[in-house]
Parts: structure tokens; sequence; C-alpha cells
């Protein structure tokens, strides 16, 4: 069973989809196309050994304080070796280049199980959490 790690995100301003598509796919640094293949609405790409999907609209809800549902966007990193270093690094970058923009609220998980970094934009406060 392959590993995966992931970066749950939200634009803190209203923004289309395509535009948050254009802009993660900037930072990921490989273009992501429509992917009608899975059920989800889904943009996939591929740098070096990593597959980057992103997913709109994802459908988990919150679990165990990790709040899934308040962040429409899953951006999911998995190395075709299996090597979990290679696309947790690819996460990290992507993480560090996305929260660099100030644009967005995020956190990343490693399994869906636990969260590795998280940047939330708390709309309610208005601040981060």
């Amino acid at each position: 069973m392959a590993t995966h790690v992931e970066i749950f995100l939200r634009p803190i301003e209203a923004a289309s989809v395509p535009s948050v598509v254009g802009e993660v796919a900037e930072l990921v640094g490989t273009p992501l196309l429509r992917e009608p293949k899975y059920q989800d609405e889904a943009y996939v790409g591929r740098r070096e050994d990593v597959a980057v999907e992103l997913f709109v609209n994802h459908g988990y809800e919150i679990y165990d304080d990790m709040p899934f549902a308040t962040h429409p966007y899953m951006l999911r990193f998995r190395t075709l070796d299996r090597d979990v270093e290679d696309a947790r690094s690819s996460m990290q970058r992507t993480y560090d280049a996305l929260k660099a923009t100030g644009k967005f609220s995020l956190f990343s998980t490693y399994d869906l199980q636990y969260v590795i970094d998280e940047d939330i934009e708390d709309p309610a406060a208005g601040t981060r959490s």
C-alpha cells in the first residue's frame, strides 16, 4: 500500500478553482491537468518521481481535530517508487511556497493520520492559530 503526504488548503480570499489550480501548479513546478478518471474533480501532474494530485472539494470531514472540511483543496504527494522521504520533501517545498504567498490557510498531514505542519487562518477570529 502506498503512503501519502497531503496539504489541505483554503484560499483566504475568494478565488476561482482555475486560479487556485494555476497558482498551485506554478508552486509545485509542474502543470496540473484535469483528470476525468477520478470521481471527484481532480488535477494531476508529475514532478520527477512524485505524483501530484489536487482534489477540489475532497469530501473529508473534521477528524481528530483536523479541519479537513474547512479546507476544500487536498494536494496529495505520492512517490512512484514508494520513497516516502521524496514525497515528504516535495510536499514540504510546496507547503513552504504556499505559506510564503500569504494567500492560503493550510495544514499538512501524513497519510491523513497526523498533522505535520499547520498555518490555519481562523475566519471567525481573523487570525492564524
